[in-house]
């Protein structure tokens, strides 16, 4: 069977100065990202397993800050760990010897790079410094786990990038959500897609 990485998309067609970038996100039906890229609140082992499999398939994972210093979560590249020699990269607007020595102090072995820059300038300096991060295998893409704010600044500026989206089938009550104010948790299950175009249309009941 075909593992995620290796499905033909946008991505496939990068260079060998401009590897393939693959972002996942994960999203509730009513606009909820999960807290960190796809690693908590609304995943589920369904789609834990795809994510797996494009983790595996990585040269190497790109977070941000607020996932990387989270302390809940494991670290990606533990020693012993299947990602043991996956390189794991920070991307943040701030400055990156003052990241890289946040991240030291927690022993994560997590690399710091900075995006920012003049007003205008964050898509310039993404398109330099993604290209150029480390990876364990050079024909292996990079896949960002970050959160959405990076994850679509990324999107917007990467040459070729490619989302992978899934779609959680849960109506979460959360402050920022569409309909927030209504207080309610939904329980819903697929019961089927249909492509028109561009768009995807899922079809949801009540379970």
């Amino acid at each position: 069977m075909t593992s995620p990485a290796e499905q033909p998309g946008p991505a496939s067609s990068g260079a060998a100065d401009q590897p393939p970038l693959l972002i996942s996100l994960v999203q509730s039906l009513n606009g909820s990202y999960a807290a960190d890229g796809w690693t908590t609140a609304i995943s589920n082992d369904d789609d834990f397993g795809y994510f797996r499999e494009l983790r595996r398939a990585a040269g190497a994972v790109i977070i941000d800050r607020r996932t990387a210093l989270n302390p809940q979560l494991p670290r990606i590249n533990a020693p012993g760990k299947a990602l043991e020699r996956t390189p794991v990269h920070v991307l943040s607007r701030t400055d990156p010897a003052r990241l890289q020595a946040e991240l030291d102090r927690t022993g994560l072995g997590y690399r710091a790079h900075g995006i920012g820059g003049a007003q205008g300038r964050e898509p310039e300096r993404i398109r330099a410094v993604v290209p150029a991060l480390a990876r364990k295998d050079p024909a292996a893409p990079l896949l960002c786990e970050a959160g959405p704010h990076l994850a679509y600044r990324l999107l917007a500026a990467y040459p070729g990038a490619e989302l992978h989206l899934s779609i959680s089938p849960l109506y979460l009550h959360g402050p920022g959500t569409q309909a927030s104010s209504l207080q309610a948790r939904i329980p819903l299950r697929l019961t089927g897609t249909e492509r028109r175009g561009n768009q995807m249309i899922l079809r949801y009941r009540h379970r």
